[in-house]
């Protein structure tokens, strides 16, 4: 028998049991337990189910790999002699290029790869362009219309795609194309047949280093792009595809070579006008007096009059030193020589403070700009609303506008350096009558690629601007306004007509013609 103690203890310990309510405890720990385990599955589920779908399409990516082949077709042309037999050498074309690409694959190890070829022009442009320079298809719109037939027949996978007649609509669809395919794991490599065009930089910039994935092809009839060359990609030759010499541009009465062997079909430059001015149809000295009181069309003196004999304005003969370039004349449509060219402009340290340089005409010069480093244009495009640089004060040193809301501070040299290059974008509207020493707008084109010359990228500059002689010939005392007006990348001269508030900054001569 139990002692009272016991009893006692035992029905204390009960009573203590049954005050903790330590079942009730157990059991909602075990429901919690429950629900836990519950969203544990349901996770563990959806991530097995994830990682299915992923090995299915891995295994399908895996099953068709294929590599790319893009084509500027404005500028990489075909070997000449498949291009005048048509269709069947178009056919000739297309199976040169698989096989070339083929064998380049194979010395990777990554044959088992279907072959897409895209190749993108202007039909219309390109077809004009090798009909009048060297006769190599016919004088029809589409006379290339056979050879692209011949082309595309030849494979399944394989497109010659007319990208229509506007200027950078094939530049459009090669950009896209490279965007959508770059990170495709079905896509094993891609060749990029478009390295003498120096506006695709940036598209492809963003895979420097990838040798393994990207191939940059290039051809000794264009100028390989030096900056391509700074990517760290795979360059190839596809040998027997592509014309291995430049072309010569014709027109009447002369021949001349395209140094360096860009080619400038209309999808790029017109390619239906000349290079250099041709010689006019219409005589001077039969001229009528009607004809005497016309206006002079001024696209005609620079080669670029479409309307041709049907002009309504007057054709008068370029004079020779219009025709004949000369040292540092830009010609029309020959960018190649550009970069070049701009070497004849002054230096900073060759104009000395309140001087300007001009040329052998008279016109303004503006120094030669230093190339900014990558990245730094990108930088000052990207600084907010509330920061915009004044343009006059970081170029200058000096804003006469108390109340300018630009940025005054300080800054780096790559920023200042890409501030310059874009103010100088900007056409002074004075153009090369400009004396004021501290303008800081453009008064010279100073854009290896600009489209006014056969480029492709966009210019603000007037076209007329760009046929300055760019020889540094003498320097000037410049004018400045007596009161100075404010800084800011919005600022524009005034009126050219407003001559009583410009004086020069030689105070020996209070007189000075604006035009003069």
């Amino acid at each position: 028998m139990l002692s009272d103690q016991a009893i006692d203890d035992a029905t204390a310990a009960l009573e203590a049991f049954r005050r903790s309510d330590a079942l009730a405890k157990l059991l909602d720990d075990y429901s919690s337990l429950l629900d836990d385990y519950k969203r544990l599955k349901s996770d563990y589920e959806e991530e097995r189910e994830g990682r299915e779908r992923y090995k299915q399409l891995a295994r399908s990516q895996e099953r068709n790999p294929f590599a790319l082949v893009l084509v500027d077709g404005d500028g990489y042309i075909f070997d000449e002699d498949l291009v005048r037999a048509g269709e069947e050498g178009g056919s000739r074309a297309a199976v040169r290029l698989n096989d070339a690409v083929k064998n380049s694959l194979r010395r990777r190890g990554i044959d088992n790869c279907e072959i897409i070829i895209r190749v993108y022009a202007d039909l219309v442009g390109l077809s004009k362009f090798l009909s009048r320079n060297g006769g190599q298809c016919g004088a029809e719109k589409r006379s290339l219309s056979s050879f692209v037939a011949g082309f595309n027949r030849s494979h399944g996978l394989t497109d010659f795609v007319d990208a229509g007649e506007l200027k950078e609509n094939a530049d459009f669809k090669l950009k896209a194309m490279l965007r959508l395919y770059a990170d495709n794991t079905q896509c094993k490599h891609i060749f990029f047949a478009a390295c003498h065009d120096i506006g695709y930089i940036a598209d492809v910039t963003p895979f420097r280093g990838h040798v393994d994935r990207f191939t940059l092809v290039r051809t000794p009839s264009l100028r390989f792009c030096d900056e391509f060359k700074k990517l760290g990609m795979g360059i190839e030759e596809l040998p027997g595809v592509f014309r291995t010499t430049p072309i010569h541009i014709n027109h009447p009465g002369t021949a001349l070579t395209n140094r360096s062997g860009v080619t400038p079909p209309s999808a790029k430059s017109s390619a239906s006008m000349p290079v250099r001015p041709s010689s006019p149809t219409k005589s001077l000295q039969s001229s009528s007096a009607g004809e005497e009181n016309q206006k002079v069309c001024q696209f005609n003196k620079i080669g670029k009059c479409k309307f041709g004999n049907g002009c309504k304005l007057k054709h008068v003969k370029p004079s020779a030193s219009s025709t004949a370039p000369g040292p540092g004349r830009l010609q029309k449509n020959d960018f190649s020589s550009a970069s070049t060219e701009l070497h004849y402009l002054p230096r900073k340290n060759d104009i000395p403070p309140g001087y300007v340089a001009i040329n052998r005409d008279g016109c303004r010069l503006d120094p030669l700009l230093e190339t900014p480093p990558p990245g730094a244009m990108a930088k000052l495009r990207a600084r907010p609303e509330d920061q915009k640089l004044c343009n006059m004060k970081q170029l200058t040193g000096y804003c006469g506008n108390n109340n300018c809301p630009y940025d005054h501070d300080p800054i780096s040299d790559d920023l200042l350096m890409a501030l310059e290059t874009l103010s100088r974008s900007l056409p002074c509207p004075r153009r090369g009558t400009c004396r004021v020493a501290n303008c800081v707008n453009g008064h010279v084109c100073q854009n290896p690629d600009c489209k006014h010359r056969g480029g492709k990228s966009f210019c603000r500059l007037p076209y007329l601007v760009h046929d300055e002689d760019l020889h540094f010939d003498s320097l000037m005392p410049g004018i400045t306004k007596d009161t100075d007006y404010g800084g800011g990348s919005h600022d524009r001269l005034d009126s050219i007509d407003d001559k009583s508030s410009w004086r020069r900054t030689d105070s020996t001569d209070n007189t000075f013609d604006l035009l003069g």
